[in-house]
């Protein structure tokens, strides 16, 4: 029999899931609510199924609740959840924040629910592209047995592979999440500005950056950072990033600390690398400690 599905906050993640499920005919999917009740109609027709809902009272009993709202809501969210009643012993209730642990969903165990988190490790910038793109998604996963039996089916018929976490790690894990995505996204545009700054415009700049990211992307895939490094570190040329630095600094002192902190960790590639000479590394780390 079909798995009967809820959503609670059906935002990017929870409607891209809620789609993926139904389409795949692994649930049902039943009842969706947001906080406007816009939000819930307008994710109920992208997903193709369920019914917009006003009220949390009036969801009806589901075999599997998905909870993505912000992830500051998901506590209040879940003890608002436990006071309807709604939630029936052996239950599954499980949300796909990367930084919270299951047991954020605690007040439902006392209604008997099996608990569990999560997190497609994945860009949802935008549910239609996610939709398309979503199998290959690596899926982390922590929470009850029980919880996990039933979820790690689902996901991997989606063709997510799972990876069992440990939820006293999940800040750090998260945090390089943030790094290789978030954070990566911030980097490219801190090259689009230096690049505009250079006398480029900024789409011939995209264009440029594309295949350079792309290859030094598939580089470090095939090779390992330590082999795909290359640059002025690698080769321990301290002038060049002297004046890098220089030139960086009078454009954004932001993005000169930005090029410090992350030439910090290209240093220690390039040490495990042995390009260049200790004794030329040792005078681009001296560059790099440099007050501003």
């Amino acid at each position: 029999m079909t798995t009967t599905l809820n959503i609670i906050g059906p935002g990017r993640v929870g409607r891209t899931l809620g789609a993926l499920l139904a389409r795949k005919g692994l649930c049902a999917v039943q009842d969706v609510l947001s906080a406007e009740f816009a939000t819930a109609e307008s994710a109920v027709a992208f997903i193709g199924a369920g019914r917009a809902m006003r009220k949390l009272a009036d969801m009806r009993p589901a075999a599997l609740w998905l909870l993505t709202p912000p992830d500051g809501a998901i506590a209040s969210m879940a003890s608002a959840l436990a006071a309807t009643g709604s939630v029936r012993a052996g239950d599954v209730v499980f949300h796909c924040s990367g930084a919270q642990a299951a047991s954020i969903l605690s007040p439902l165990a006392a209604c008997g629910a099996q608990l569990a988190s999560v997190h497609p490790l994945k860009s949802f910038a935008e549910p239609a592209l996610a939709l398309e793109s979503f199998s290959g998604t690596w899926c982390t996963v922590e929470g009850d047995a029980a919880a996990l039996a039933l979820l790690r089916p689902l996901f991997e018929q989606l063709g997510a592979p799972v990876a069992q976490i440990d939820p006293a790690g999940k800040t750090l894990y998260h945090a390089a999440s943030v790094l290789v995505c978030n954070d990566l996204t911030a980097l490219m545009e801190a090259g689009l500005r230096a690049y505009e700054s250079a006398g480029l415009d900024r789409a011939t700049a995209q264009s440029m950056m594309e295949p350079l990211v792309r290859e030094t992307l598939d580089n470090v895939f095939a090779l390992g950072t330590v082999r795909a490094l290359t640059g002025p570190v690698a080769r321990g040329d301290a002038a060049v990033v002297s004046r890098q630095l220089a030139a960086l600094g009078a454009l954004d002192p932001r993005i000169a600390d930005a090029y410090r902190a992350l030439n910090a960790i290209a240093l220690d590639l390039a040490r495990e690398q042995g390009t260049a000479s200790g004794e030329l590394l040792d005078t681009v780390a001296q560059v790099l400690s440099r007050p501003r």
